[in-house]
């Protein structure tokens, strides 16, 4: 299921390999990260059995494992994750549209900040921030530009567009 990524000399754990969300509905994420986002699915799994128990401290569930990347880099993938058979997740009832102490956000890099921008407003994703310049540079003729937003399951997605 996984591909070889390298330990580079001298280190104790390779670049990140993967983020994964365990998600309500992978189809609803799906929606974000492969339709909007632009992410290509590189493996879309159904795993089952011990193993997969084992490894989640779960018994008798399913896992539907899709793991999402952009070009063809083995890292920095995303996984996103649907627990099938399990307890049903609790709904999400979270509102708020700011960052507290305990979130977690994945990072993108982009060339199209307003158009995902648009795309993502009328979806109706929370938005904490949108683009917005963080830090100006004045040797930049173009500046840095970053947004930040809700998925459906509450983890945090920021994009960034570099300045030139």
């Amino acid at each position: 299921m996984t591909e070889s990524v390298p330990v580079p000399a001298g280190e104790k754990v390779s670049t990140l390999a993967r983020a994964t969300i365990f998600v309500r509905n992978q189809a609803e994420s799906l929606k974000l990260y492969r339709d909007i986002l632009g992410l290509k699915p590189h493996i879309d799994n159904l795993v089952e059995g011990e193993a997969i128990n084992t490894i989640q401290g779960t018994k008798g569930v399913s896992l539907k494992a899709a793991i999402l990347q952009s070009g063809d880099s083995i890292s920095g993938n995303l996984g996103i994750y649907e627990i099938i058979n399990g307890p049903p997740a609790a709904p999400m009832t979270d509102t708020r549209t700011s960052v507290r102490t305990g979130d977690y956000a994945v990072v993108f890099y982009t060339d199209q900040l307003d158009a995902l921008s648009d795309k993502i407003i009328k979806a109706g994703y929370r938005i904490v921030s949108p683009p917005i310049i963080l830090f100006t540079d004045p040797k930049k003729t173009k500046q840095s530009r970053e947004m930040l937003f809700f998925d459906a399951d509450g983890m945090l997605v920021n994009l960034i567009e570099q300045g030139k």
